[in-house]
């Protein structure tokens, strides 16, 4: 008989505990099992290690205080005498999950950031994160002041029900960088020394890992120097801390990794990765922790997505949610956004980039961002896993990212995976989803410590407060109005620009003779001589010497030195006009020559 150390890689184990009651059960190689009292025997399961190795069918084993303490096919476990009896015939179990990557207490349905943080949504979030089998999270950084710390501990004696909570304080940004929305809970440094001190500062509260943003997140504001993230780096390794970022550029992530992070938690989605990177995160054992729905949630409600109010999102939360998002003003608001076609490609690359690194070795572990803004916490960590899989990654590597992995790289040794000393705390879901990724919507039955729990206490108490879910009257007016104006910007879209603006319709006329206006903009007319146009319209000089240089040929003017000139139409004599721009305004002056 092959036996287990750690993980399941038999079909079968027996193991034997010394200093359990004479009474206890017989297991079928003849030694004794533990006895009863908080003993439970679980029986025809198949198990999902969560080691990578191969599910196994018709399994049993036994859990005693708290613990996963014999493991093995069914027909070679008998039940201790006096344990209880759970039969799992038909269930999957799996270990719990674990995210690398969370926001909770930040969102509360329709608005996000750090005026909703507070006590109530912190724990009503790792509720919500329980319910869906995600037992632990790593925060994103958003966890300003003390709340976090002390939520943590309460979690860690038990004071709360609730997943366990691994807090990274507040991330660190360059100066005048990080994400705006998140200005309150970042610290922000110039240099190696304020590096150097925000490490210290974080390290002196205790955190469990140092969290950075490389820019704001999606590629753009300040970024933090490389003097500033080495020092982060060396002096968190110092003190035994992991330091993961969120990065957006490939060449970001090739400087991260050389420098030694220990992993990302958003995807790269500039470009395509390559081999360089690949090879520097693999040498590095630089992890991946792709939110790819984090990436996805800032277009995918303009396609009203199928899953949007499926019963699984339901289950947690109100059915307002759902209709909220999936209302035209909601929708309108997603399709308006100038930047949705960018955020579609890079959404494309985020997935292409996650298989070809899977394909590559790179360590890929469970990460969502999720109650960042319209991302929901618990729900969004089995779509991650289902976005995972449409990336291309199988559902046995996907189980893998979302337990042993993580668990692994946030030092939780007694979760993680199926085996003998691991708190026993495991799904048994009614489906297999390795058979299809998508049952792991499914989650079943959760038991902690072998015990089964009651999913929906977890959530009963939470209070929801659905009025800014409302979609007011107001509101369908302002979206009218936003609508037509997006209207008529599309539309000028398809005008012939002059440089960056079109021409208005009707052009300025002075004695028969027109002279072209700038869409948009206001203007008067004074006749002289010399006859003045003013023209003002929000603009720079250079903008409107560019349209006037562009534009005036089309109306027979003709360049003369610094001025242009033209016939008048019936009087034959030159004329000549000058354009003097300044900011917001243009004065075009036009006499005889």
């Amino acid at each position: 008989m092959r036996r287990y150390a750690k993980s399941l890689g038999a079909m079968a184990l027996i193991v034997f505990l010394a200093g359990c009651g004479t009474e206890a059960g017989k297991e079928a190689d003849g030694k004794a099992g533990p006895a009863g009292g908080d003993t439970s025997y679980f029986f025809g399961a198949r198990i999902i290690p969560g080691d990578g190795s191969p599910a196994m069918e018709d399994m049993s084993f036994i859990v005693s205080g708290g613990k996963f303490v014999t493991i093995g096919k069914r027909s070679e476990v008998t039940p201790p005498k006096g344990s209880a009896r759970i039969e799992l015939t038909g269930r999957t179990v799996t270990p719990v999950f674990i995210n690398l990557q969370a926001q909770p207490g930040m969102n509360n349905g329709a608005q996000y950031g750090s005026k909703n943080y507070m006590r109530d949504s912190v724990t009503a979030d790792l509720s919500r994160y329980a319910y869906y089998g995600v037992m632990a999270v790593l925060t994103a950084g958003t966890d300003a002041g003390d709340l976090a710390f002390s939520v943590r501990d309460e979690v860690r004696e038990g004071k709360i029900k609730a997943a366990r909570l691994l807090t990274v304080g507040r991330g660190i940004a360059a100066k005048g960088g990080g994400p705006s929305a998140l200005a309150d809970s970042t610290i922000q440094v110039a240099n190696a020394t304020d590096a150097k001190r925000a490490v210290f500062d974080l390290s002196s509260q205790k955190v469990d890992a140092i969290k950075l943003w490389m820019d704001d997140g999606t590629g753009k504001g300040a970024k933090l120097k490389p003097e500033a993230y080495t020092t982060i780096i060396d002096e968190a390794h110092k003190r035994n801390l992991k330091v993961v970022a969120e990065v957006f550029n490939l060449a970001d992530a090739k400087d991260l990794a050389k420098a030694g992070i220990d992993g990302f938690v958003s995807s790269i989605r500039d470009h395509d990765v390559d081999d360089e990177l690949i090879s520097a995160m693999k040498s590095k054992n630089v992890f991946l922790a792709p939110a790819l729905t984090a990436a996805e949630a800032k277009f995918v409600y303009a396609d009203k997505p199928k899953w949007l109010g499926e019963q699984t999102m339901r289950e947690v939360y109100p059915a307002q949610l759902a209709g909220y998002l999936a209302d035209q003003v909601s929708i309108n608001r997603f399709m308006r956004n100038p930047e949705l076609a960018d955020l579609r490609q890079q959404y494309a690359t985020a997935a292409k980039n996650l298989k070809r690194l899977s394909l590559g070795g790179v360590k890929i572990a469970l990460g969502t961002n999720s109650g960042a803004a319209d991302t929901y916490p618990g729900y969004f960590e089995l779509r991650e896993m289902i976005a995972m899989g449409d990336a291309g990654l199988q559902p046995m590597e996907i189980i893998k990212a979302a337990t042993s992995v993580p668990a692994e790289i946030v030092g939780l040794n007694d979760l993680g995976t199926i085996a003998v000393g691991k708190t026993a705390d495991f799904l048994a879901m009614p489906s297999n989803p390795l058979e299809k990724i998508s049952d792991i919507k499914d989650v079943g039955s959760l038991y902690l410590g072998g015990a089964e729990q009651e999913r929906t206490a977890l959530v009963q108490d939470i209070k929801i407060n659905t009025q800014n879910l409302r979609i007011t009257e107001k509101d369908r007016k302002a979206d009218a109005e936003a609508q037509a104006q997006a209207a008529r910007e599309e539309a000028e879209k398809k005008l012939p620009h002059y440089g960056k603006f079109p021409l208005n319709n009707p052009s300025a006329s002075v004695r028969y003779m027109s002279v072209p206006i700038p869409k948009g903009a206001k203007f008067e007319t004074k006749s002289g001589p010399p006859d003045r146009i003013t023209v003002s319209m929000r603009a720079t000089a250079a903008e409107l010497r560019e349209f006037y240089a562009k534009a005036l040929p089309t109306y027979k003017w003709g360049s003369a030195g610094n001025c242009w000139s033209r016939e008048h139409p019936t009087s034959k004599k030159s004329e000549t006009l000058c354009v003097d721009a300044s900011n917001n305004s243009a004065v075009i002056q036009i006499q005889e020559k």
